[in-house]
């Protein structure tokens, strides 16, 4: 999830001069040249990334970044057909998902020790960069979701699930024609959120290690059993239509940065605020990015390395989270961003510190489109009992799985 709408640096105009000494030139042999593939941005953003390059290279003499923008939506498939063909880049963007399929199948190399410190970031953003305990990459940018609310309709944010339901029908008794959340459909998005709310519940989506999966258990039973209850004060006749949140007709959703740029912007008068994910056993989100990842094929995988250090450092990740629309991942970049001066981004920043990755298996794209999108359609919206809906797309996830 990544926004579209425009870059954050309005908001967070983060300087892109500082100590370049961690990045310094090494044995690197002059003239190198390193192809960067990443998604196409704007000319705003494109002008931002060359600068970026230019502080990289005046530190780095030895090495040329060749920038390489690919349209988003073809990205997936350029570099698949690039790589079979021999012809892929040096380092590039990887969606975090996708990490598993490209480390399973060598296409990735593995960092090389001492390249990042991973103490440095965001342990969910990290993360999503391990496949089988081993680091394939680096965590360049990301984002998570929380709570907004109106404040028109409610006073105090809800902390807990309890309280998210008594918000809920309290707003819908009082305005029934106004839904007290707009409660996730059985969707990619919806099965996207779905393992935040598992999380808090105290459970997983699979283990990996024993090769189970776990995402039919009783917390994300009660995860689900949760958002059947929301959907009581929350009738689909009134969230159906468009931008609910947006037009004052739902008191509360589940979103991310994106929104809160979208609405400052093209809602302006619409009083809202936004407040961590209410929890249950403890705080949790879920999250979503890009890291940085260099190719077996490449040649210069050295200095690729130094590329991607270059962008998730202290000194640059803030500035380039910035240009791509999302949020750093290196914990002292965010700290020092100006992001953390708006109140409402600063808690988006504090909500990351509890957001989770995603399974590390090729096949989680699938399971979460097309396996658990189905159960939350099912049990929420169709009436099945979570239980039966989980363990029916448990079941098929093992079988696609191999487990």
């Amino acid at each position: 999830m990544t926004l579209h709408r425009k870059s954050l640096a309005g908001v967070a105009a983060v300087g892109l001069v500082a100590s370049l000494a961690a990045c310094g030139s090494s044995a690197v042999s002059a003239g190198t040249t390193v192809d960067f593939w990443y998604y196409q941005p704007t000319p705003e953003q494109a002008a931002k990334v060359q600068q970026l390059v230019k502080e990289f290279e005046a530190a780095n003499p030895a090495i040329d970044i060749k920038l390489v923008e690919v349209p988003k939506d073809d990205y997936n498939t350029k570099l698949a057909s690039a790589l079979a063909g021999k012809k892929g880049p040096d380092a590039g963007y990887l969606d975090q998902p996708q990490m598993a399929r490209y480390a399973g199948s060598g296409q990735i190399a593995e960092v090389p020790a001492g390249t990042v410190n991973e103490g440095d970031f965001y342990e969910g953003a990290l993360n999503t960069n391990k496949v089988n305990g081993k680091l394939y990459g680096v965590p360049l940018q990301q984002t998570t979701v929380v709570l907004f609310y109106n404040k028109e309709l409610v006073d105090t944010p809800p902390q807990t699930w309890d309280d998210l339901v008594a918000t809920a029908e309290r707003v819908h008794q009082a305005k029934p024609n106004i839904a007290g959340v707009a409660v996730p459909k059985g969707d990619g998005f919806g099965a996207w959120v779905f393992p935040g709310f598992v999380a808090s519940a105290g459970g997983t989506m699979l283990d990996e290690k024993n090769k189970k999966v776990t995402f039919a258990e009783p917390p994300a039973q009660e995860a689900l059993g949760l958002w059947r209850r929301l959907l009581q004060s929350a009738p689909r006749k009134i969230t159906n239509s468009e931008l609910p949140f947006q037009k004052g007709l739902a008191a509360m959703m589940f979103s991310g940065p994106w929104d809160i740029l979208g609405i400052r912007e093209q809602f302006p008068q619409l009083k809202f605020d936004v407040a961590p994910m209410p929890r249950k056993a403890k705080e949790a989100s879920n999250i979503g990015g890009d890291n940085g990842v260099v190719f077996s094929t490449s040649d210069q995988k050295d200095a690729a390395f130094k590329w991607l250090q270059f962008l998730c450092g202290e000194s640059h990740n803030a500035a380039f989270a910035d240009i791509t629309g999302n949020f750093p991942t290196n914990v002292k970049a965010a700290k020092k961003s100006t992001l953390a001066g708006d109140p409402q981004f600063k808690v988006v920043l504090d909500q990351l510190e509890s957001a989770q990755a995603r399974p590390a298996v090729k096949d989680w794209i699938q399971i979460n489109d097309d396996y658990l999108a189905k159960a939350i359609e099912e049990a929420v919206d169709g009436g099945a009992p979570p239980a039966t809906a989980l363990n029916t797309a448990a079941e098929r996830a093992r079988k696609l799985l191999g487990w």
